[in-house]
């Protein structure tokens, strides 16, 4: 079974990171004054870098640093070549599998909206600074965020309550529905199945971290 912290407020922590989050994107937002067209890399700053990073710090207030062994019992561990490899190796194969997935879910789902970028690929690649801000926010920040929030929070607390499956099952809809793309939502679903799975078998977060780093990286190479 996964680790699973001892804080008896996983909900205050929960809720207090969606807040948390939309108050960063709000001083951002007032702050930084970010424009898509026109600021894209301070548009990324304010609405995607900033506030996962401002999730991150709640949630380390909020319930890791009470707690004795915090970081290993939210499910952080130190990750050996055999499970690096294996993250590498599903991150790479997460993306052509959830676009399959998600092709075949269109006659019921419909189609997915992608996630609204200021730049298109073409022109990020002529931007370093729009570059590494993205890089930063989609890649690294955001899906450590996510991971944190849903697998080491919610999917560990759940898991000491609950069957692996329906553990598994609430986590992963519940995250697929949280990004509002209807369309997206049985490949996302599919994605998120994988990555609970993946950390129950592991039973490091750093495992599932990195595949959605790597699935969030190549999916924002696609054209």
């Amino acid at each position: 079974m996964v680790p699973g912290l001892a804080t008896r407020d996983i909900r205050r922590t929960v809720v207090g990171a969606i807040f948390v989050q939309g108050a960063a994107a709000l001083i951002g937002r007032r702050l930084l004054d970010p424009s898509m067209e026109d600021e894209p890399a301070t548009f990324l700053l304010a609405y995607v870098a900033l506030p996962s990073l401002a999730t991150i710090i709640w949630v380390w207030f909020a319930a890791v640093w009470s707690e004795r062994d915090g970081w290993a019992r939210l499910g952080f561990a130190w990750i050996d070549r055999r499970w690096l490899v294996r993250a590498v190796a599903l991150g790479l194969l997460s993306v052509p599998a959830t676009m399959l997935i998600t092709a075949l879910g269109r006659p019921l789902f419909g189609s997915s909206t992608d996630p609204a970028m200021p730049l298109s690929l073409v022109q990020a690649w002529g931007q370093p600074v729009y570059m590494l801000t993205m890089l930063l926010g989609v890649v690294v920040l955001a899906p450590l965020m996510e991971e944190m929030v849903f697998r080491g929070l919610l999917y560990g607390w759940l898991r000491q309550r609950r069957g692996l499956w329906q553990a598994v099952t609430l986590v992963a809809l519940g995250h697929a529905l949280m990004h509002f793309n209807l369309g997206a939502l049985p490949g996302l679903f599919a994605l998120f199945l994988l990555l609970a799975w993946i950390y129950e078998y592991s039973q490091n977060l750093w495992v599932p971290s990195i595949i959605h780093a790597i699935h969030n990286f190549f999916a924002l190479m696609l054209p």
